[in-house]
């Protein structure tokens, strides 16, 4: 099959830091009143750990990481890695609207002890060309030489719509630590193109797509719903590996349904976000409220939201081991 075709042609960068399976992108808990809720970090990293993770992706789009401070993201990455001991990888996201900002993040996450970043392009003024994209990304790996470089591809968000697979080609011949992508585009042109510009880990950014892009030869997922529906998300990635296609068509219909709840309240409630970290309580953890300016769900939304998942059959899918 391609997908294992793909995956032992291609030698690994970095031999000993490569990344398969799921990896979520995990939630920053908050307080009531918005600010940082650190030590739910130790209670959230053992529920991760007991659901078989063995990596997550810190300060990302799921954990809010551009509507918190620069010292507030320091203090979330310090956190994680204390509590994780070693028990999980640890990616950082460093990306921010200036490259001074992610050079110093990314300076302190290898002084954290993190095990890799990752970036986005900057917000504001956009590269315009895989020439100044290169540029920016090899100004801020280089700051952190030995330490392992993902870009994260995330267009619809950035507005940054360049070809992943002419950046892998020309980013390769300038930083040297430069890893892989986690590639968040619908483009499975483009995502398959990455696979033949060198030796590279390619991450599924898009939970819709992880079935199709497993297929087409990623070699894992970062991606939100593997925080509350890590056993499903295990078994679909077992299932692709295996050829069970219908098995993992099922599930990938399942995340479908749950998308297509997080899309309903997500327009309301200013964010996807919002509407998918309800879903955590369900699981057992609370993570408390998203930050301005989304907002949490009113009494009346949550009832709904509610009624909506148990129509689902959610909790019948098996979607996670509980502390």
């Amino acid at each position: 099959m391609f997908y294992l075709y793909v995956y032992t042609i291609f030698e690994k960068p970095f031999e000993n830091f490569w990344l398969e399976g799921i990896v979520p992108a995990v939630f920053t808990p908050f307080q009531d009143d918005g600010e940082l809720n650190l030590p739910k970090i130790d209670e959230y990293c053992a529920f991760l750990v007991k659901n078989d993770i063995n990596a997550i992706f810190v300060n990302g789009t799921t954990g809010e990481g551009k509507s918190l401070t620069k010292e507030e993201r320091k203090k979330v990455v310090e956190k994680w890695i204390t509590s994780a001991t070693g028990r999980l990888k640890v990616v950082v996201n460093v990306g921010g609207l200036n490259v001074r900002d992610s050079i110093d993040l990314a300076k302190h996450a290898v002084n954290a002890g993190a095990d890799a970043i990752a970036s986005l392009p900057p917000l504001f003024f956009k590269p315009n060309s895989i020439e100044i994209l290169v540029e920016h990304c090899k100004a801020v790996a280089d700051a952190v030489p030995n330490l392992p470089f993902y870009y994260y591809h995330l267009p619809n968000m950035t507005g940054v719509e360049l070809k992943m697979e002419d950046f892998l080609i020309m980013a390769k011949k300038k930083i040297p630590n430069l890893v892989g992508l986690k590639f968040a585009s619908k483009d499975l042109g483009d995502m398959i193109g990455c696979l033949f510009a060198g030796k590279f880990n390619i991450l599924c950014g898009c939970d819709e797509q992880l079935m199709a892009n497993m297929v087409m030869g990623a070699h894992g997922a970062v991606g939100t719903l593997y925080n509350f529906m890590p056993q499903l998300f295990h078994r679909l990635v077992q299932y692709v590996r295996n050829g069970e296609m219908q098995n993992a068509r099922a599930e990938q219909i399942r995340a479908q349904k749950v998308l297509r709840i997080m899309v309903k309240y997500g327009h309301q409630l200013g964010g996807n976000v919002a509407a998918v970290k309800p879903f955590m309580t369900l699981v057992g953890l609370d993570l408390g409220p998203p930050r301005q300016p989304m907002r949490a769900m009113s009494v009346d939304e949550t009832a709904e939201f509610l009624n909506d998942v148990d129509k689902l059959g959610f909790k019948d899918w098996n979607p996670a081991l509980s502390l």
